[in-house]
């Protein structure tokens, strides 16, 4: 293992499973899916899912690759079925952040982020220490790109800056007051929930707590909030949403 080497983990070197083991290992991942499955639908009755067409896409797509999973494993052979099991927990991992992303983070429920320990626990059982360090991997860069892909899916789809007005807008304004000011920006129902309870004093923490979030995701949507209301801190920003009415 050349990057057990690298590290001077020789000695930690992946446990050596025979192929039964392998299998029955392979197996009993097939079986814990399907109350996973049935986890991620119960839990959006609970938990509205920022993409609900994509949820039941990615439900269904999790039940193909697992009824796949089960006849792969039953015709792999002794040789093979190392490589079938580790095909299935890597495309679990890729699965899990794309649950996450359809819940918006899924801050709601603790128990969806500790179910990565079971992908930890079937990674070091097919590679030990290697399979510990790929999983920890994938976890971290997997969690920067679903904060980034959330900001991105808040400011590009939900959200944005009005466009320019319109160009008899102008002379309507002049002529009739308006009774409240148009807001220059537009935001998601989830950002307007932060931004109130922003403006009420909480802190992120207890934001996270009071919308079941993680604290990690309210820190990036008080940033974007800061920076789409050109604030410098949480005071300016809830001054600048009240002169455009958004709270």
């Amino acid at each position: 293992m050349r990057t057990l080497s690298f590290l001077g983990l020789d000695a930690a070197e992946r446990p050596r499973l025979n192929a039964t083991s392998i299998r029955q290992l392979a197996k009993l991942g097939t079986v814990v899916r399907w109350p996973g499955l049935l986890f991620a639908a119960v839990l959006s009755l609970a938990v509205p899912p920022k993409l609900p067409l994509g949820l039941a896409v990615l439900l269904i797509w999790v039940a193909v690759y697992n009824a796949w999973g089960m006849i792969a494993i039953s015709r792999a052979d002794d040789t093979s079925i190392l490589r079938v099991g580790r095909a299935l927990t890597l495309i679990d991992t890729v699965s899990y952040f794309l649950v996450l992303f359809v819940f918006g983070g899924v801050g709601a429920s603790t128990s969806i982020y500790a179910a990565y320990i079971l992908l930890i626990v079937w990674m070091v059982a097919y590679d030990g220490a290697e399979g510990a360090m790929l999983c920890v991997a994938i976890f971290v860069l997997g969690m920067l790109a679903l904060h980034a892909a959330l900001a991105a899916y808040d400011r590009i789809v939900v959200g944005g800056v009005q466009g320019p007005a319109t160009p008899g807008s102008a002379s309507v304004s002049s002529e009739t007051p308006l009774i409240s000011p148009i807001p220059a920006v537009r935001l998601s129902r989830r950002e307007q929930e932060v931004l109130q309870l922003v403006s009420e004093g909480y802190s992120n923490s207890m934001i996270a707590g009071r919308l079941h979030l993680s604290e990690n995701t309210i820190k990036t949507y008080v940033e974007n909030l800061l920076s789409r209301l050109n604030a410098r801190n949480r005071a300016e920003a809830v001054a600048a949403a009240s002169r455009q009415n958004l709270i």
